[in-house]
């Protein structure tokens, strides 16, 4: 199995390398990126396209982390909440089982007397 990890993360990091090769004068081209709010204008210094979509991938990365966090807290909420049904209905279980045996017991001394 660590091989196969090996071999797919050495063909990623190849197709990287190539992607990388392939592009390189578009990925050293500077530019500026302005975002214009209505309210502020906003714009980057002239950076490499290559930083600029590193920072963009970095981004996205902690975006899609902090919204797997927030539903990772939801969902163990929702194992909590389970666990507590779990646990009720396992108490109820053994009532109604101590009940049947009182039952039973009750049944049988009544059908011997």
């Amino acid at each position: 199995m660590n091989i196969i990890k090996s071999v797919i993360l050495a063909i990623v990091f190849v197709i990287i390398g190539l992607f990388i090769w392939d592009n390189g004068a578009f990925l050293l081209t500077k530019n500026s990126i302005s975002l214009n709010l209505l309210i502020r204008k906003y714009s980057t210094p002239e950076l490499p396209t290559g930083i600029i979509l590193l920072i963009s991938f970095f981004a996205g990365l902690l975006v899609s982390y902090v919204i797997a966090l927030f539903e990772r807290f939801r969902l163990n909420a929702e194992i909590k909440g389970l666990k507590y049904t779990i646990d009720s209905n396992l108490e109820k279980m053994s009532e109604l089982k101590n009940e049947v045996i009182s039952l039973k017991n009750k049944f049988s001394s009544e059908q011997k007397v």
